[in-house]
């Protein structure tokens, strides 16, 4: 059995010249279709597939796969326009690289990019994307509900508080949203490549329907997620990793937060639980050693070193720095041996 695409998108191909007018990409009633997008071979391949579960949801994805050769240019895919038999709810999101919108219905000019996810809500769409070309594949997933499925799957006061949560209460509203990966997760995971049939439509199901009680709680409540002990190390473990290999300035505690999607003082206990040591401790302890390391290897000027670690003022950096190694950076660099190399 089959159902009506709810969303039944017509393209004009920008990446083929020849193209002057909008067609059809799916056909009016499909369980599931899948249609090449126009890449010449020199830039790479790639397809758009959809998925209908029912009257009034259908989600998207669209595989962009560039060639080696082509790295961080902005490609523009097409013109894409659809009508809508009512307004919608659409959730659009990237698992690499940077996708930027000009939309038409309203018109706005939005970037997105994983951990930035852009959100529609509407009666129809017109707008152009464009693409990063990254050497890993591009993934990129929407879904699309109508108003009042959505009122129905999640409640008509959820739904309410989740438009007007994301700044979509009065339509046509565009809109991207720093939202934590941990809660678009299911819905970058709602396309099987194993499954086929009603599996497959059942299983999409129950990611969108995890993705939007996930979502709503974020949104509505910020809501942590209960998760198992060794979920919560993991993702303690995972900062712990990224914070050793950054290089640069160290970011601070509230972009880390956003990064991880958990309040600061959870993470910071999950942290020093962990490591014995609270955050701000670790990236200070960090900051200052890279600190010591340039003042005994380079001719970097102090006042540089202060401010590429994050330091507002050069006596903040100095104060700092004596309390944890007993001398002044200063002193340090004077007393620098020709071998370069000190003990502390």
């Amino acid at each position: 059995m089959t159902a009506t695409p709810l969303l039944n998108l017509h393209a004009i191909w920008l990446t083929t010249p020849d193209t002057d007018s909008a067609v059809p990409i799916f056909p009016p009633a499909y369980d599931i279709h899948r249609v090449d997008l126009k890449y010449p071979p020199e830039l790479g391949h790639g397809w758009i597939e959809q998925l209908t579960l029912g009257e009034g949801v259908s989600i998207l994805r669209a595989i962009h796969v560039f060639r080696t050769e082509v790295p961080g240019r902005l490609v523009k895919v097409g013109e894409f326009t659809s009508n809508f038999p009512t307004n919608v709810f659409c959730a659009q999101l990237v698992n690499k690289g940077t996708a930027c919108h000009r939309e038409f219905y309203p018109h706005a000019e939005l970037i997105y990019k994983p951990g930035y996810d852009f959100f529609r809500h509407a009666d129809r769409l017109h707008t152009i994307p464009s693409i990063e070309t990254v050497a890993a594949p591009c993934e990129m997933t929407a879904l699309t509900v109508s108003d009042a499925m959505l009122a129905e799957m999640i409640g008509p006061d959820f739904c309410e508080m989740l438009i007007t949560g994301l700044g979509l209460a009065k339509p046509p509203a565009v809109v991207v949203a720093p939202i934590p990966l941990h809660v678009s997760a299911a819905l970058r995971a709602a396309f099987s490549d194993t499954l086929v049939g009603p599996l497959k439509r059942l299983y999409a199901q129950s990611k969108i329907l995890e993705y939007l009680c996930t979502l709503t709680a974020h949104i509505c409540h910020g809501t942590q997620p209960v998760l198992r002990d060794g979920r919560k190390r993991k993702i303690v473990q995972e900062l712990h990793e990224y914070l050793t290999k950054l290089e640069g300035k160290l970011p601070s505690l509230d972009e880390l937060t956003k990064r991880c999607g958990l309040s600061a003082r959870w993470l910071n206990e999950a942290f020093a639980k962990e490591y014995g040591q609270t955050i701000y401790s670790f990236i200070s302890d960090r900051r200052l050693k890279e600190a010591h390391t340039a003042l005994i290897t380079g001719e970097i000027p102090i006042k540089t070193i202060s401010s590429r670690l994050g330091y507002s003022h050069v006596n903040h950096f100095t104060t700092a720095f004596k309390r944890k190694f007993g001398c002044t950076p200063g002193s340090v660099r004077h007393q620098r041996p020709l071998n370069g190399t000190i003990q502390i």
